[in-house]
């Protein structure tokens, strides 16, 4: 993959570098996770008192969709808040996945 931070041709160059950088955060998350088994997306540290690699992976991929809107100049859509949110729980801590394969498709 070449990270050179640059959007369609039909975009400004800022919102080209931004959507770029969204877009090549998506790619090498994915090429970086093919194959990861449940364990280690589920492992939350030696004491499980962190985040498991599930939540992380999920909340930069909530990040990058406010993003997206964002750019466009757009609010996230109520059903997408709903789908994949929300970035963060009542105790300002990233909220545990609901289920296990939910987000496999974002």
């Amino acid at each position: 993959m070449v990270y050179d931070l640059k959007g369609e041709t039909n975009m400004s160059p800022i919102v080209g570098m931004l959507y770029s950088a969204v877009k090549e955060n998506a790619e090498r998350l994915q090429s970086i996770t093919v194959g990861v088994s449940q364990e280690e997306i589920d492992y939350k540290g030696p004491g499980h008192d962190f985040n498991s690699t599930a939540q992380l992976v999920r909340h930069i991929m909530y990040v990058d969709l406010n993003w997206v809107y964002r750019i466009k100049g757009q609010h996230l859509p109520a059903s997408l808040i709903e789908q994949y949110g929300p970035m963060i729980d009542a105790n300002n801590k990233l909220p545990m996945n609901r289920e296990v394969d939910k987000y496999s498709d974002v």
